[in-house]
């Protein structure tokens, strides 16, 4: 039983961690398909004769906000109490198996890019469904336009990829900082908290600390001096 157990558990983390990517990816496409979409709509009344996306209520606009707004807020709450749960710099944590599922930038790009694409297609035809009208044709997904469709679905993956993969890589890299910035903030606001753990060995009770942490990067050794 104990086999199946850690078998059970080692086959977890991969699924977190592809859940973990999924995620990262939706959230950098959506963004992208938003932008392309108010893009599309502005720039297709000057360059275009018939702007498709003219006269149809976005509401697509509205759906894909609050779902944004949601995985934020999910993604932050998991992450803030996962810090917070943990104050320890030596377990896996979140912000790693976050950097782990990254990956390339190039890769997470292409992916987000493909995927922003679908996303742009379909906030136009749910909005052409909501209407009670039809596409006359593909390009009509894409305010009327191939070139500009594509042209601002690429350019706004491409720069929404790149914000959230160096963003998650920039906030996996500062966990030392970020865990000892909440500690301080909640010793501010608990006092309490202080005396309260006992659990813990290794802890970076200081942001001056936690940087020598981070600087010492993951080799091990012994306990580092508080700093005065």
């Amino acid at each position: 039983m104990a086999i199946a157990a850690r078998g059970t558990g080692a086959r977890a983390v991969p699924c977190r961690m592809k859940m973990l990517r999924i995620s990262l990816v939706g959230l950098a496409a959506l963004s992208g398909a938003l932008l392309a979409h108010v893009v599309i709509d502005i720039v297709g009344d000057y360059v275009l004769a018939r702007d498709a996306y003219d006269g149809i209520t976005h509401g697509s606009r509205v759906v894909l906000s609050v779902g944004l707004a949601a995985l934020v807020l999910a993604f932050g709450a998991c992450l803030l109490f996962d810090l917070i749960s943990r104050q320890c710099s030596s377990r896996v944590s979140l912000l790693r198996q976050v950097r782990e599922s990254l990956g390339g930038p190039i890769p997470f790009v292409a992916q987000s890019t493909a995927v922003c694409i679908a996303a742009l297609a379909g906030m136009e035809l749910l909005d052409c469904f909501a209407a009670n009208a039809m596409p006359a044709g593909v390009n009509e997904l894409f305010g009327g336009s191939y070139l500009l469709g594509l042209t601002a679905a690429c350019c706004a993956a491409v720069l929404s990829g790149w914000f959230v993969h160096a963003t998650a890589t920039f906030l996996s890299k500062r966990e030392p900082e970020i865990i000892a910035f909440i500690r301080c903030l909640m010793a501010r606001a608990l006092p309490v908290f202080e005396n309260a753990r006992v659990d813990c060995v290794h802890q970076p009770y200081s942001i001056a600390r936690a940087l020598l942490l981070a600087t010492r990067g993951r080799k091990r050794g012994p306990p580092l001096p508080t700093p005065v």
